[in-house]
C-alpha cells in the first residue's frame, strides 16, 4: 500500500502531525496587513477548511492565546534572511508552523506550497483536493525546514486566443479565474500574442487605424470563418448539444453584444485591461504583443504605393508585404505601439513576434529578418515607457535568427520562441548561445494539431525544462488553449518550475491523488504515465525526424476543419489498441468511484480518452469512404457515370452508414464530459469541423454520385443526430472564481443538461462558520444556461463557501462545494 506521503509527493523529511486531537488550526493575521499579506494568510484558511481536517479552522488574532491542542501558523515576511525575492521556507517546531518568505509574493508561493503537500493540486482550471479527509498534515521535521528558491526566474502561461476553447471565449469571471489560477501554480508572468494580419487575421484586442483608415478585427465565435470555422447557429447542433448553449452564438460577450468593429474593439480592450489589472494585484506580471512585419488588409490598401513592392512575396517565402525600413512603416508601428500603451497602460512586457507564416517558410528559405522594426520599438519604448522590456518573440523559426539579432539588438531585449514543430522539436540550442541575454523559451503545453485529444506530455517538459536550464534560460513560459484536460502537464511544469527532484511518476501520483481515492488513486498514476512514457494515446508527434525536424501528423488541429480525414495518413493500429486497452482501464476506474466527486473527476478523464477510440474509427472510415469518392469522381471523369453510382452505393453508403454511429459515440462521451468554458468551446467546434463534415459534407458528396441518397442514410442520420436519451442530469459551473474584494461582485453561468426538463437551479451560500446556508435562485439566460452572482458580501468572514442545486426532471443534482476567499 502507497502512502499518503509518496502521493503527495512530500519531502524526504515528512512528519505527519502527532495523532494527537487538534482541537483548532490557527492562522495568525494582522490587521494592518497589505493585500496580498491578507489574502496569504486567507489562502492558507481556505485550504485547511478545504482538507477538512479534524478540528476548527479560522483566523486569530496576533494576541490571541493559543491553547495546548491548537495548531497555529505564523506568515511572516523577512526579506533579510533570503537571498531571492521569490525565496520562502517552511519550518514547523511543537505545535507552530511558520511560514516565512522574502516579501509578500514569496509569502503567498509558501502558502500554496504547505497546500500542495498535503495533496492539493493547483491547475489552470482550479484547484483540487483530495476526495479523502485528510486526518492529519504533514509537516516538516524539527530543524529540517522546508525550503524553496524557483529555478525559473520567469514563470508562466501564454494563452492563444484563436479558436473557441480558449481565452478567446472570455468573459470577466473567466479572467479572473484563470489569473488566480496562475497566482496559485506560483507563476508570475502572463503572455499574449494577438493575431494583427491580413486575410482577417486581425483581433480585437489591438485594433488600430492608420493612413486614415481602420479595419475589420475578429475576437472568434461560432458565427466566426475564420480558422476553419464556418458560421452556425448552435440550435443547429445534433444529439442534445444545443442545450449547452444559452442562445444561437457561443463567444465571448465583446463579440457577441457589440454592433460593429469599433464597438468590438472597445469591448475586447476594456475586457483585457481589467483582466490584466487585476493580474497586476495579484503580482503577476503581464506583457501582450503583435507581429510587426503583418498588417491587416485594410491597413496595408491605405499605405502609399511607394512602400508596397512591385510583387507581394510568394507564399512559400513569406515576408513583410511594405518595406519596413520607410519612414511609413516607422509611423505605423509607433502608431500600434502607441495604441498598445494605450490600452494596456500596466504591462510588463511588450512583445513582437516573427510571424508564423515567415517561420515555417525561414525552414526551408532562410528569410532573413530585418532587425529594423525591433530597434524602432526599443528606442520609442525608452522615450515614452522606459519601464517596460521589449519581448522578441516568434515561432520555432525565430531561432535561427537570434545570433544575428544578439548582435544587432540591445542587450535588455529579452529572446523568447515556441519549440519548433508544435512543441515536438526540443529547446533550440540558440538559446544556450546567448550569454548574459535573458530569454524564455516556450514549450508547448499542448500541441494545437491534436486540440480534440487528452494530451500527456509531462516527460516531454521535463526534458525541455532541463534543456532551458542547462542553457541558462532565466525564463520558461508554457503555451496551452484548453484548461483542465491540460493540467496533468500544466501542474508539472509549475511543480517543477520549483523541485527538480521531481520525477513524472512522482508528480502523476500526487496529480492522482488529488482526482480519485485510496486504490483507485495508484492506479490512476500508474494509467497516466504509462500513456506518457509510451505514448499510448492518439499523438501529433510520430517519433520520426525527417530534415533535423520532429514528424507530425495532425488528427484535430483546430486552425484547420480538424477532422481532416482526406490527409494521407491513418492512425497507427497499434495506438488505436493501446488506446482501447487505456480507455478500457479508465472506464473500470471511473465506475467504481465511491463519491459524486471522485466519480465526476474520473469520468472526466475517462471520457477524454474513450472518445478518441469511436473517433479514430471515424477518421479510419472516413479516410476510406474519401478514397472511394475518389476513384468515383476519377470514373465519371471517364465518362462512367453509371459505373461511378454503382461504387458508391455498392461501398459508399455502407461505409456512411458504418460512420455515422462511431460519429455519435464519439460526440457523447465527450458531451458527458463537458464541465468548462473552454469545453463548451470544444464541443462547439466539434460540431462545426466534425460532425458537420461526417454526418454533412460526405452526404452531399455521397449525393452527387447517387443523385437521391437511401432511405437508410435518412433515418440514420435521425437517430444519430437525435438528442441523447439517456443523458444522466447535471448541474455545473463552467468557471469559479475563488476571491473577492470588499464591495465586489462577479457573475457565474450555470448550465444544467439532462433529458428531463429543468425545475429550479439555486445558488446557496455560506460564510464560514455559519451554520445554515443562504439560497438565491439562478437567472435564466437561455436554453439551460442560467447565472448567479456571488458578493458583494457583508464585512467579516474571510470565507464563504457555495455550491449550485437543480431539479432536472424529477432527479435534484449539486455541484461540489466551492469556495471564496474575501479581502
Amino acid at each position: 500500500m502507497i502512502s499518503r506521503r509518496e502521493f503527495f509527493g512530500g519531502a524526504a523529511a515528512v512528519v505527519p502531525l502527532a495523532a494527537r486531537s487538534v482541537a483548532r488550526y490557527l492562522v495568525q493575521a494582522e490587521e494592518d496587513g497589505t493585500f496580498r499579506q491578507r489574502l496569504a494568510r486567507r489562502e492558507l484558511l481556505r485550504g485547511l477548511v478545504r482538507l477538512r481536517l479534524p478540528g476548527e479552522a479560522r483566523l486569530a488574532g496576533r494576541d490571541e492565546t493559543a491553547r495546548a491542542d491548537d495548531i497555529v501558523f505564523d506568515l511572516r515576511v523577512d526579506a533579510g534572511r533570503f537571498r531571492g525575492a521569490e525565496e520562502y521556507e517552511i519550518s514547523a517546531a511543537g505545535s507552530r508552523v511558520a511560514l516565512t518568505a522574502a516579501g509578500e509574493q514569496a509569502l503567498l508561493y509558501a502558502v500554496f506550497d504547505f497546500l500542495e503537500r498535503q495533496g492539493a493540486f493547483f491547475g489552470i482550471d482550479g484547484e483540487s483536493y483530495p476526495i479523502e479527509a485528510a486526518a492529519a498534515l504533514a509537516l516538516p521535521a524539527r530543524g529540517a525546514p522546508w525550503t524553496a528558491a524557483p529555478r525559473f526566474a520567469v514563470r508562466g502561461l501564454l494563452p492563444w486566443p484563436d479558436f473557441l476553447n480558449c481565452i478567446t471565449v472570455y468573459n470577466e469571471e473567466d479572467f479572473r479565474a484563470y489569473f488566480e489560477s496562475m497566482l496559485r501554480m506560483r507563476f508570475n508572468t502572463f503572455g499574449m500574442h494577438v493575431y494583427t494580419g491580413a486575410q482577417q487575421w486581425a483581433e480585437s484586442y489591438l485594433s488600430f487605424e492608420f493612413a486614415g483608415a481602420g479595419h475589420l478585427a475578429f475576437l472568434d465565435n461560432s458565427a466566426s470563418h475564420r480558422w476553419g470555422y464556418l458560421p452556425e447557429r448552435t440550435s443547429r447542433f445534433g444529439m442534445g448539444a444545443a442545450q449547452f448553449f444559452d442562445g444561437e452564438v457561443f463567444g465571448s460577450d465583446a463579440t457577441r453584444l457589440a454592433r460593429d468593429p469599433w464597438e468590438t474593439a472597445e469591448r475586447t480592450r476594456a475586457l483585457l485591461r481589467g483582466a490584466l489589472d487585476y493580474a497586476r494585484r495579484l503580482g503577476i506580471r503581464t506583457g501582450v504583443g503583435f507581429e510587426p512585419y503583418q498588417i491587416p488588409d485594410e491597413i496595408w490598401r491605405a499605405l502609399p504605393p511607394e512602400v508596397k513592392p512591385a510583387q507581394l512575396p510568394a507564399r512559400s517565402e513569406r515576408g513583410a508585404r511594405f518595406d519596413v525600413e520607410s519612414v511609413t512603416a516607422r509611423k505605423l508601428l509607433e502608431a500600434r505601439l502607441a495604441q498598445l500603451l494605450e490600452s494596456y497602460p500596466d504591462v510588463d512586457h511588450v512583445w513582437l513576434w516573427e510571424d508564423e507564416g515567415m517561420s515555417w517558410a525561414s525552414q526551408r528559405s532562410g528569410v532573413p529578418l530585418s532587425a529594423t522594426p525591433f530597434l524602432q520599438a526599443h528606442g520609442f519604448l525608452r522615450r515614452h515607457a522606459p519601464e517596460k522590456r521589449l519581448v522578441l518573440s516568434g515561432w520555432g523559426g525565430v531561432v535561427r535568427h537570434f545570433a544575428a539579432f544578439h548582435r544587432q539588438l540591445p542587450g535588455d531585449v529579452v529572446f523568447a520562441a515556441l519549440n519548433d514543430m508544435t512543441g515536438w522539436d526540443p529547446i533550440h540550442e540558440a538559446f544556450g548561445k546567448l550569454e548574459q541575454r535573458e530569454r524564455w523559451p516556450i514549450p508547448w503545453l499542448e500541441d494545437d494539431p491534436g486540440m480534440w485529444q487528452p494530451q500527456l506530455h509531462v516527460n516531454r517538459f521535463k526534458h525541455d525544462m532541463n534543456r532551458a536550464e542547462h542553457y541558462g534560460c532565466q525564463g520558461l513560459i508554457g503555451i496551452h488553449w484548453r484548461h483542465r484536460i491540460v493540467d496533468p502537464t500544466a501542474g508539472f511544469q509549475a511543480r517543477y518550475s520549483w523541485r527538480k527532484d521531481l520525477s513524472p511518476d512522482a508528480y502523476y501520483r500526487a496529480y492522482s491523488g488529488s482526482q480519485a481515492a485510496g486504490a483507485r488513486a495508484h492506479a490512476l498514476a500508474g494509467i497516466l504515465a504509462g500513456a506518457d512514457r509510451h505514448h499510448r494515446l492518439l499523438s501529433t508527434g510520430t517519433g520520426a525526424v525527417r530534415s533535423g525536424h520532429a514528424v507530425t501528423r495532425a488528427f484535430s488541429g483546430d486552425y484547420s476543419e480538424a477532422f481532416q480525414f482526406w490527409s494521407p495518413y491513418q492512425p497507427v493500429p497499434q495506438v488505436v489498441e493501446s488506446q482501447r486497452e487505456t480507455a478500457a482501464a479508465m472506464r473500470a476506474l471511473a465506475d467504481s468511484a465511491e463519491s459524486a466527486a471522485e466519480r465526476e473527476r474520473l469520468d472526466y478523464l475517462a471520457r477524454h480518452v474513450e472518445m478518441q477510440v469511436p473517433y479514430a474509427e471515424c477518421w479510419v472510415t472516413a479516410h476510406q469512404l474519401h478514397e472511394m469518392l475518389q476513384r468515383a469522381l476519377r470514373l465519371r471523369q471517364d465518362d462512367q457515370p453509371e459505373a461511378a453510382r454503382e461504387l458508391a452505393a455498392r461501398e459508399g453508403v455502407p461505409l456512411w452508414l458504418r460512420l455515422a454511429p462511431e460519429v455519435r459515440a464519439t460526440m457523447l462521451h465527450f458531451q458527458r464530459a463537458v464541465a468548462t468554458r473552454n469545453d463548451l468551446g470544444t464541443l462547439a467546434s466539434m460540431h462545426n469541423k466534425f460532425v458537420r463534415l461526417a454526418l454533412v459534407r460526405l452526404r452531399l458528396s455521397l449525393q452527387e454520385f447517387l443523385g437521391e441518397l437511401p432511405p437508410e442514410t435518412e433515418s440514420m442520420l435521425e437517430r444519430v443526430t437525435a438528442p441523447d436519451a439517456t443523458a444522466p442530469p447535471r448541474v455545473f459551473l463552467p468557471v469559479r472564481p475563488g476571491v473577492l474584494g470588499a464591495g465586489e461582485k462577479v457573475r457565474v453561468p450555470v448550465v444544467a443538461p439532462g433529458a428531463d426538463p429543468v425545475q429550479a437551479v439555486t445558488l446557496h451560500t455560506r460564510a464560514h462558520g455559519a451554520a445554515a446556508f443562504t439560497d438565491a435562485p439562478a437567472r435564466l439566460l437561455g436554453r439551460r444556461t442560467y447565472e448567479v452572482t456571488l458578493g458583494p458580501f457583508e464585512a467579516g468572514p474571510e470565507l464563504v463557501e457555495y455550491h449550485v442545486t437543480a431539479r432536472i426532471g424529477p432527479a435534484d443534482v449539486r455541484t461540489e462545494p466551492f469556495f471564496l476567499t474575501l479581502l
